[in-house]
């Protein structure tokens, strides 16, 4: 059980800033844009980012302890 809790947590670990820096680099741009506009905008980013990059690093190094 601990397994699958470790690694949620650190994927989310992952998430919570870079949806943070999504989230402040579009206020400091001052877009004026709807909300599922920005939503598909940071999930297009998010997705690709975490599926193909962040998500296996953190499968490779769990795995390495």
């Amino acid at each position: 059980m601990k397994g699958p809790i470790v690694h949620a947590l650190c994927i989310w670990a992952l998430v919570y800033p870079i949806v943070t820096l999504l989230l402040l680099g579009m206020q400091a741009l001052e877009l004026q844009i709807a909300i599922g506009l920005k939503a598909l905008i940071m999930t297009a980013i998010l997705v690709p980012l975490m599926y193909f990059y962040l998500v296996p690093k953190v499968h490779r190094l769990l795995e390495a302890n």
